[in-house]
């Protein structure tokens, strides 16, 4: 799928469908607008896990100028261990020239449409505090759970107390009451 929005191209790529060389475009954008990561990202375009698909702005060219990835994962909710299918949000980022012309919002409305396509509960994002009025107003909703990750290190802890956790809903309206185990680390 693609779309255009003032002279940059929106499109949806597989993750099986990144090139050596895009995959160093999206690095060059990813080191680019978080700086404080920047040695982690020119070795990798993904944080924690792999996604299954982003959404990528191009400009001139191929430069990429904006970025979303989403990862697929199934979180346990909760004392009754509910399940919920989640399409979780990771590198959502515009190069500073692009911010502010709606591009955030174009971006996260392609990925969760996607992700709506694809089945998904809900949509799933750690932000810092700062950032919840921004996606807020594309319809995401602040959660007061505790959420907890782990990975083949350590057991269960909480995600960094610097992060609120956000959610999209797409199958399901309400998000399941409860803490939220991520089954692996966070993205």
């Amino acid at each position: 799928m693609k779309a255009k929005h003032n002279n940059t191209r929106f499109s949806i790529v597989s993750e099986d469908n990144i090139s050596p060389s895009l995959d160093h475009a999206i690095r060059k954008t990813l080191v680019a607008c978080f700086p404080a990561d920047h040695e982690y990202f020119q070795s990798r375009s993904w944080w924690h896990c792999v996604p299954i698909y982003r959404v990528l702005g191009r400009g001139d060219g191929d430069s990429v100028v904006a970025h979303v990835a989403v990862v697929e994962r199934t979180v346990v909710i909760g004392q009754s261990l509910a399940k919920v299918r989640v399409a979780g949000v990771q590198s959502f980022c515009l190069l500073p020239g692009y911010r502010g012309k709606g591009f955030s919002d174009r971006m996260m409305s392609i990925a969760m449409e996607q992700a709506n396509r694809r089945g998904f509960d809900v949509g799933l994002l750690f932000c810092q505090d700062k950032l919840q009025a921004v996606y807020g107003r594309m319809g995401w909703y602040k959660l007061d759970s505790d959420v907890y990750m782990s990975d083949d290190i350590e057991d269960k802890r909480l995600i960094p107390t610097k992060n609120i956790t956000m959610f999209y809903p797409i199958g399901i309206r309400r998000f399941p009451s409860g803490n939220i185990d991520l089954a692996g680390t966070d993205w």
